[in-house]
This record gives structure tokens, C-alpha cells and sequence, in this order.
């Protein structure tokens, strides 16, 4: 496997900030994206009213930007919410993007048909699962999310919004009202299972380019009620795994202790080894931050060992 390229820039305007990292990302990128008839932006809505946990709009406006100069294709903005992922574009701008982009729609996928995947359950067997069919026929997948923290597996970036948020379930009633959780098949089979499923999720349909938006991002109880860190930065790349891997390094972890990252990296479909990623390592170095983590974290990143 070659060497992965990560860009990672400093700024503090999110729109200049995003179009210019996946500017950088040069040539090959072009030639997919004009090569493309349906594009996916997955973006991270999970919380419908929370900005920070949630992506924010003017992200989905720079990558558009870069889009726009290569394609007319059709563009699908969507997620699968765990509040509702409708509310989520009202609240929080989106629903003015297909009025300032031809061709681009917003899709709550929490409503899409699905083909089949699998989760792993505790004892190492596979679930049958439901993944959005957009997803899978989309011929260039985005993932477009912000950095947090996560309770359960340590960070959230691009492969957790990935995997997680092209899961399509049913709904259910809450004390919270009508909600769309997928940690029935994630929590309840055990930390080990719970990393081994996104891994799992992942090989089974990746996706093609990863950005991260680390301007404000979340740390202490992520990856919905955690609390703002300013870094200004961003993060770009074609293997999900080594933006990752970067991403939760700045964050302040080992990313061979996200055991997500490490199994990805096992089954060669990314690069975890922070050592075989092209990134300037004294700029990692003097952008690093030690991240508050979440409460009862260090237990759950020694029970997937």
C-alpha cells in the first residue's frame, strides 16, 4: 500500500478553510470528481440541535465550491439523524443550499431503501443490517464531519460518521420523542463488537474521500454534549484511515488505541500507522492538543484489546 496523503491546514475561516484543503488534495481528486454522475456528501447531523456536534453548513459551502468547479453531476447532502435528520437541515441552514447550488438536493437517507450489510455482534458473528442504498450507488462518497470526541470508541471523525451514518433503522419512541438509534447493535454486544463493527461496516462500503472539520471542535463527553475547543484547523484525504489516524493524534491520542483504526489498518483497507502518512510531522507536532476525554473512557479503550 503507498503512503497516504493527509492535508492539514491551519485557519480559521471554515469555508476558505475546507475548499482550500480539498483543492489540495490535486489531480486525482479532479479526475474522480469529473468522472462522478452521483455524488454523496454524508455529513454529521447527529444532534439536531446542537452545532457543535453537527456539521455545519458553510463546510457543506466550501467543499461545494471545489465540487462546483469540476462537475455538474448531481450532489446529495444527507444523513441518517439520530433526532431527525429534517430538523436538523431547518435548524441549521441547509435548506438554502439547493437554492445557491444547481443540482443538489438534501436527503434524510433515514428514509432511503436499503441494501444489505452487517454489524458484528459480541460473539463474532454477523448481523444482518440495512445500509442506504444512495450510499452504495453513489459513484463518489464524501465524508464531511467535525472533530469530537466519542464515548464510546474514543473519537469521532470521518470513518465513525461514515459507517454509522449510512445505517439505516427503523425508528423508535423515546423519552426524547422519536428517535433513529443504532446502539441497540453497537453497546449491547460489548465494546470489542462495537469497534469491530465499524471496521466491518467500513470494508463493506467506504468511502472515497474524508474532511474533517476541526475549526471548533468538541472535547470532554463527545459526541453530542461535549464541550468547545478552538483549533482551527483542517484535515483532508482519499484513505479515511489516515485522516483519522492524524485527526485523533492532534486530539491528543494514540490512534493504536482506537480500536476501530487499528482493525481497519489490519485489514489493509486504510493506513493507521501514523509513521507511513505523508503529513508534516513538525506541524503535527505544534497543532497537537490534549483533548478532555470523556468519563469511564480509558476503561472502554482497554476492553477492546
Amino acid at each position: 500500500m503507498s503512503m497516504p496523503t493527509v492535508v492539514l491546514l491551519e485557519t480559521d475561516n471554515r469555508r476558505k478553510g475546507i475548499r482550500d484543503a480539498v483543492h489540495a488534495l490535486g489531480s486525482g481528486f479532479v479526475d474522480k470528481v469529473k468522472a462522478a454522475r452521483k455524488i454523496l456528501v454524508k455529513v454529521n447531523l447527529v444532534h439536531h440541535e446542537n452545532q457543535l456536534a453537527s456539521t455545519h453548513v458553510d463546510a457543506v459551502r466550501g467543499l461545494l465550491d471545489e465540487l462546483r468547479l469540476h462537475t455538474r453531476a448531481d450532489i446529495v447532502i444527507g444523513d441518517t439523524s439520530y433526532h431527525g435528520t429534517k430538523a436538523a437541515f431547518r435548524n441549521f441552514g441547509y435548506e438554502r443550499i439547493p437554492e445557491e447550488y444547481e443540482h443538489t438536493v438534501l436527503v434524510d437517507m433515514n428514509d432511503d431503501e436499503t441494501v444489505q450489510g452487517f454489524s458484528i455482534r459480541g460473539d463474532g458473528s454477523q448481523n444482518p443490517i440495512g445500509r442506504s442504498k444512495i450510499a452504495a450507488e453513489s459513484d463518489l462518497r464524501i465524508s464531511l464531519t467535525q472533530m469530537k470526541t466519542h464515548r464510546d470508541v474514543g473519537v469521532s471523525l470521518t470513518i465513525k460518521n461514515w459507517t454509522v451514518g449510512t445505517w439505516v433503522v427503523p425508528p423508535r419512541n423515546s423519552a426524547h420523542g422519536k428517535v433513529w438509534a443504532r446502539w441497540p447493535w453497537l453497546h449491547e454486544e460489548g465494546v470489542k463488537a462495537h469497534h469491530a463493527s465499524i471496521a466491518a461496516l467500513y470494508e463493506q462500503l467506504p468511502c472515497h474521500v474524508a474532511i474533517v472539520d476541526g475549526i471548533d471542535a468538541m472535547e470532554g463527553d463527545g459526541p453530542t454534549v461535549g464541550t468547545l475547543l478552538l483549533m482551527g484547523i483542517v484535515l483532508a484525504g482519499e484513505d479515511a484511515v489516515a485522516v483519522d489516524a492524524v485527526g485523533a493524534t492532534l486530539m491528543g491520542f494514540d490512534p493504536s488505541d482506537i480500536g476501530y483504526l487499528v482493525y481497519c489498518g489490519e485489514k489493509g483497507i486504510g493506513v493507521a500507522d501514523m509513521a507511513k502518512i505523508d503529513v508534516p510531522p513538525l506541524l503535527v507536532d505544534q497543532l497537537r492538543r490534549t483533548f478532555v476525554r470523556p468519563p469511564q473512557l480509558a476503561e472502554k479503550l482497554i476492553a477492546w484489546k
